[in-house]
């Protein structure tokens, strides 16, 4: 079957009220293993995973020195080793940053990059449990949020399965070795998933209020996306002095959210100013058009002293008003709906 989508209208409500398939072609997938793997990936990410278990997941920041993101990372706690799972936008930059400082040798570890050998799918929406149920020898409600598992499929094949939605409907990843995903895809379009695009989920995340950081992440720090929630300082990592002197002196700007008034026909581009009777205090980081709210929302980032809810604004090349507002934008479809 060819990779034919539907279009983005279609592919997001796919997503909010059934399951959409996501291809995740191009994704960055590291083995990071040996003696001081644990240690290695403290220094090179924003989390510790001293205390992490086999079959969890952390989710961390991989930094630049001057304390800049360059990538978000999911950190898999396997038997024998870690993989760490990057977005396919940033995992040029992660491979060779991640490889570079492996082979500095200042940790005994081995840091592979094997993005070729396995081809990732998602499968986001309200029911997409029932689907993920099909590859699980458990009841899908024991699986929690940030875990895996590996298990058998067509008894020489193995997945691994994670819980690590993205939209904020139920969520799973699965990962198969490369020569068998078109298998894979067309058994998961068999079971009732519909293929969606990045752009579609790219809404959806918006929505949630999950940091895009493929758009919103350039040149600035974890602070200035409001992921300091990511940000652990009880461990020495790259990145962390510059932080934390961001961190003492203050941001002079902050993120927010906003949501624009009606008869805005096309989101902003980034960088696009935001005024408040004539001057500048802030500018446009990213925005889409949500249908489920038939608006225009997006992040900007502000002068400190305006950061917060219900702050009008203009977005000066437009002459439209916007409002700053507290996220998630709105409720996702899969609250209501029980696992089983």
């Amino acid at each position: 079957m060819q990779n034919v989508y539907s279009g983005t209208d279609a592919e997001y409500e796919q997503l909010r009220g059934a399951c959409g398939l996501v291809d995740y072609t191009g994704v960055g997938l590291i083995r990071v293993g040996g003696p001081e793997a644990a240690a290695f990936l403290g220094q090179v990410s924003t989390r510790s995973v001293d205390f992490l278990l086999e079959g969890q997941i952390s989710a961390a920041l991989l930094l630049k020195q001057d304390g800049t993101v360059l990538a978000e990372a999911l950190i898999h706690c396997r038997d024998a080793d870690y993989l760490v799972e990057v977005w396919p936008a940033q995992a040029s930059a992660a491979v060779e940053h991640l490889t570079t400082a492996g082979a500095a040798g200042t940790h005994d570890v081995t840091v592979q990059d094997v993005s070729q050998e396995f081809r990732v799918f998602g499968i986001e929406g309200p029911q997409s449990p029932a689907i993920a149920q099909k590859f699980l020898p458990f009841p899908i409600s024991s699986m929690s949020y940030a875990s895996f598992v590996t298990t058998p499929w067509r008894d020489d094949l193995e997945l691994l399965v994670s819980r690590s939605g993205v939209t904020g409907e139920y969520g799973y990843k699965l990962h198969v070795p490369a020569a068998a995903g078109g298998e894979l895809r067309e058994h998961l379009l068999s079971l009732g998933a519909a293929e969606a695009g990045l752009d579609a989920v790219d809404i959806c995340r918006m929505e949630m209020r999950f940091a895009n950081l493929e758009r919103e992440a350039d040149g600035v720090t974890p602070f200035e996306v409001g992921l300091q929630w990511m940000v652990d300082f009880g461990h020495e990592f790259t990145g962390q002095e510059a932080l934390a002197t961001q961190w003492k002196a203050r941001l002079d700007r902050r993120p927010v959210c906003w949501l624009a008034a009606d008869g805005l026909e096309a989101a902003p581009e980034r960088g696009t100013p935001l005024t408040i009777d004539g001057e500048q205090v802030g500018a446009v980081t990213h925005a889409v058009y949500s249908p489920r709210l038939s608006r225009v929302i997006g992040t900007a980032r502000v002068d400190s002293e305006v950061a917060a809810a219900g702050i009008d604004f203009t977005l000066d090349e437009l002459n439209h008003p916007v409002q700053t507002v507290a996220a998630p934008f709105l409720v996702a479809t899969s609250f209501g709906v029980p696992l089983e």
